[in-house]
């Protein structure tokens, strides 16, 4: 049986323009904490200048409110332009 898999935090193009990466994600600190990051540039890769969002000790919900974010992160974007507005 063939199953898709569930998109996670990870998958940077979920349902968007596979040349657009999303603005947050999922940083692992230890077992379990997680930290949400919010990227400084497109132009970079995830680092340490990222600004810090919020932590969480549950992988799944860091997943989740990653998730939710960067499709509020989308609508903005078509809204005001991109990168122009932050979802937090």
């Amino acid at each position: 049986m063939n199953k898709q898999k569930q998109p996670t935090a990870f998958d940077d193009n979920i349902g968007s323009n596979p040349t657009r990466q999303n603005r947050y994600y999922v940083q692992r600190v230890t077992e379990q904490v997680f930290v949400i990051r919010e990227r400084s540039s497109l132009d970079k890769e995830p680092g340490t200048d990222d600004r810090f969002a919020r932590a969480f000790s549950i992988r799944h919900d860091a997943d989740q409110y990653v998730l939710s974010m960067n499709e509020k992160q989308r609508q903005l974007d078509e809204q005001y332009g991109h990168w122009v507005q932050s979802a937090l």
